[in-house]
Protein backbone atom coordinates (compact mmCIF):
# COMPACT_ATOMS: atom_id res chain seq x y z
CA UNK A 1 0.00 0.00 0.00
CA UNK A 2 2.91 2.67 0.66
CA UNK A 3 3.95 2.26 -2.78
CA UNK A 4 0.47 3.00 -4.06
CA UNK A 5 0.42 5.84 -1.71
CA UNK A 6 3.78 7.39 -2.69
CA UNK A 7 2.22 7.24 -6.70
CA UNK A 8 -0.78 8.61 -4.94
CA UNK A 9 1.43 11.53 -3.99
CA UNK A 10 2.18 12.31 -7.02
CA UNK A 11 -1.15 12.74 -9.03
CA UNK A 12 -3.61 15.54 -8.80
CA UNK A 13 -6.41 15.57 -6.54
CA UNK A 14 -9.63 13.65 -8.33
CA UNK A 15 -11.66 10.47 -8.50
CA UNK A 16 -10.02 6.96 -8.84
CA UNK A 17 -12.34 4.23 -10.30
CA UNK A 18 -11.17 0.96 -8.93
CA UNK A 19 -12.89 -2.25 -11.78
CA UNK A 20 -12.69 -4.82 -8.51
CA UNK A 21 -13.22 -7.47 -11.43
CA UNK A 22 -10.46 -6.74 -13.22
CA UNK A 23 -8.43 -5.30 -11.22
CA UNK A 24 -7.56 -2.01 -12.76
CA UNK A 25 -8.23 1.69 -11.73
CA UNK A 26 -8.81 5.08 -13.64
CA UNK A 27 -7.79 8.42 -12.40
CA UNK A 28 -10.69 11.02 -13.53
CA UNK A 29 -7.64 13.27 -14.69
CA UNK A 30 -5.25 10.89 -15.95
CA UNK A 31 -6.55 7.91 -16.83
CA UNK A 32 -5.32 4.29 -16.80
CA UNK A 33 -2.93 3.87 -13.54
CA UNK A 34 -1.05 0.92 -11.69
CA UNK A 35 -2.38 0.65 -8.29
CA UNK A 36 -1.20 -2.48 -6.01
CA UNK A 37 -4.58 -2.37 -4.08
CA UNK A 38 -6.33 -3.05 -6.93
CA UNK A 39 -5.08 -6.34 -8.15
CA UNK A 40 -4.89 -7.18 -4.42
CA UNK A 41 -8.80 -5.95 -3.60
CA UNK A 42 -9.61 -8.19 -7.37
CA UNK A 43 -7.62 -11.44 -5.66
CA UNK A 44 -9.15 -11.34 -2.42
CA UNK A 45 -12.99 -11.11 -3.81
CA UNK A 46 -12.20 -14.22 -6.32
CA UNK A 47 -10.50 -16.15 -3.29
CA UNK A 48 -13.28 -15.25 -1.39
CA UNK A 49 -16.04 -16.12 -3.70
CA UNK A 50 -13.92 -19.26 -4.44
CA UNK A 51 -13.81 -20.51 -0.39
CA UNK A 52 -18.08 -19.49 -0.22
CA UNK A 53 -18.99 -21.07 -3.68
CA UNK A 54 -20.01 -17.52 -4.83
CA UNK A 55 -20.14 -17.27 -8.73
CA UNK A 56 -19.50 -14.65 -9.74
CA UNK A 57 -20.60 -14.53 -13.38
CA UNK A 58 -23.73 -12.89 -11.67
CA UNK A 59 -21.72 -9.81 -10.91
CA UNK A 60 -22.72 -7.49 -13.40
CA UNK A 61 -19.57 -4.69 -12.00
CA UNK A 62 -18.39 -4.09 -8.58
CA UNK A 63 -16.41 -0.94 -8.14
CA UNK A 64 -14.96 1.06 -5.47
CA UNK A 65 -14.71 4.60 -6.70
CA UNK A 66 -12.34 6.71 -4.61
CA UNK A 67 -12.67 10.64 -4.28
CA UNK A 68 -9.05 11.94 -2.86
CA UNK A 69 -8.34 15.86 -1.49
CA UNK A 70 -4.83 16.29 -0.42
CA UNK A 71 -5.30 19.99 -0.07
CA UNK A 72 -7.32 19.76 3.01
CA UNK A 73 -4.40 20.01 5.48
CA UNK A 74 -1.40 22.23 4.13
CA UNK A 75 2.00 20.54 4.23
CA UNK A 76 5.42 20.43 2.68
CA UNK A 77 4.63 17.70 0.03
CA UNK A 78 7.95 16.52 -1.39
CA UNK A 79 8.09 15.59 2.67
CA UNK A 80 4.50 14.56 3.93
CA UNK A 81 1.20 14.46 2.18
CA UNK A 82 -2.11 13.96 4.07
CA UNK A 83 -4.56 12.40 1.68
CA UNK A 84 -8.60 12.63 2.69
CA UNK A 85 -10.35 10.10 1.17
CA UNK A 86 -13.97 9.78 0.54
CA UNK A 87 -15.06 6.17 -0.80
CA UNK A 88 -17.88 4.22 -2.21
CA UNK A 89 -18.26 0.61 -3.36
CA UNK A 90 -20.84 -0.43 -5.70
CA UNK A 91 -21.96 -4.27 -6.31
CA UNK A 92 -24.06 -5.02 -8.93
CA UNK A 93 -25.86 -8.02 -9.69
CA UNK A 94 -28.68 -9.15 -12.37
CA UNK A 95 -31.64 -8.16 -9.80
CA UNK A 96 -29.86 -6.40 -7.04
CA UNK A 97 -27.42 -3.64 -6.42
CA UNK A 98 -25.53 -3.49 -3.03
CA UNK A 99 -23.81 0.15 -2.29
CA UNK A 100 -21.86 1.43 0.91
CA UNK A 101 -19.53 4.53 1.56
CA UNK A 102 -16.97 5.98 3.92
CA UNK A 103 -16.51 9.69 4.34
CA UNK A 104 -13.71 11.87 5.75
CA UNK A 105 -11.17 9.12 6.05
CA UNK A 106 -7.61 10.61 6.43
CA UNK A 107 -4.00 8.91 5.93
CA UNK A 108 -0.61 10.41 6.38
CA UNK A 109 2.13 9.55 3.93
CA UNK A 110 5.62 9.83 4.71
CA UNK A 111 7.75 10.76 1.77
CA UNK A 112 10.84 9.36 1.23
Amino acid sequence: MGDDLEALSELPNGVIDIDILKGSATHSLVGNIELWIAVEISQWLKESAARDNIDLSHLTEAYLTVKIDTDKVKSHKNKVVMFHFDLSSRIVTSSKVYASTVTEMTRWHSRH
